[in-house]
Formats: structure tokens, C-alpha cells, sequence
């Protein structure tokens, strides 16, 4: 076993549509770091119930996601504004739906809730920890503010 699969993916950026995903990946590429477009959906799968809107995140290698901010940051790729944004902040830090990926009980106990109405999907910021809930005009109306800084 190499080194190399013990490097785990962080996420840069959410999008609704894979082949803005793949923009991002490919432009993450040609700054030679490491990139992937990613769905979750075996996980979705195993628990019987999908999120009402597919997302795919972007993901870079964990220890290149500083080399992937600066250089979405200094660049400013047009892409990231399909990306989506926390209406807060403007972070492209987002997670939706609103779960852990890192334990398993607390992503059961909220999909529980979700199967029996109890609470909603809603997408969760890394930066402000703000949640709310993701509606379809929600990320096409919400921009980050100017200057544009998604990690700061």
C-alpha cells in the first residue's frame, strides 16, 4: 500500500452540476494538484434515502487544499459562481446535506428525522457555522461578496 491512499479528500467547492464540477477539477489540475468531482451517493443509498437536490462536491488531496485555495484565490476562476455559497459569508465551504461524514450514528440519527418529517435538508457553512436550508432559486440568487475570498 502506497502512501498515497492514506491521503484523505477535503472539499473546495459544491455544485449542483457535475460538469461545472469537472471545470473546477480540471482547472485544480492544471495547477498540478491533485483533484476529483465527487457524489456521496453510496452513502445516500445505504440509507435509503437520497437529499432532494443532487450536489458534487469538488475535492482536493488534504494536504494540497491550502496550494487549492491560494490558487482559487488568486485566480478567481469565473466557475465559482455557480458554486454554492453561504448566504452568510459568502464561504464556499458548504456541506449539504447538513451531516457528518466522519460518524456513522449521527448521520443515522439525522436521517431518521428526516424520513419521519421531523426536520428538513439543510446545508451547513465550515466557516460561520450557519445552517439553512437549500432552496432551488437559493443558489443562483446568493453571490459572495466582493472581493471575492471563498475560504477566509
Amino acid at each position: 500500500m502506497g502512501k498515497r491512499s492514506h491521503r484523505p479528500w477535503v472539499n473546495v467547492a459544491v455544485f449542483e452540476n457535475d460538469n461545472d464540477g469537472r471545470v473546477l477539477q480540471t482547472f485544480l489540475r492544471e495547477k498540478g494538484i491533485d483533484a476529483r468531482t465527487y457524489n456521496d451517493k453510496l452513502l445516500q443509498l445505504a440509507l435509503f434515502l437520497c437529499p432532494p437536490r443532487v450536489t458534487w462536491r469538488v475535492q482536493v488531496r488534504q494536504d494540497h487544499f491550502d496550494r487549492a485555495t491560494h490558487a482559487m484565490d488568486d485566480a478567481h476562476p469565473p466557475i465559482l459562481e455557480k458554486a454554492i455559497h453561504c448566504p452568510s459569508c459568502g464561504s464556499l465551504r458548504v456541506n449539504y446535506p447538513q451531516m457528518t461524514r466522519k460518524f456513522f450514528l449521527p448521520t443515522v440519527l439525522l436521517h431518521m428525522g428526516i424520513i419521519f418529517r421531523i426536520i428538513e435538508h439543510e446545508s451547513y457553512c465550515e466557516n460561520c457555522h450557519m445552517t439553512w436550508n437549500l432552496r432551488p432559486d437559493a443558489a443562483r440568487k446568493t453571490h459572495a461578496p466582493r472581493p471575492f475570498f471563498p475560504f477566509k
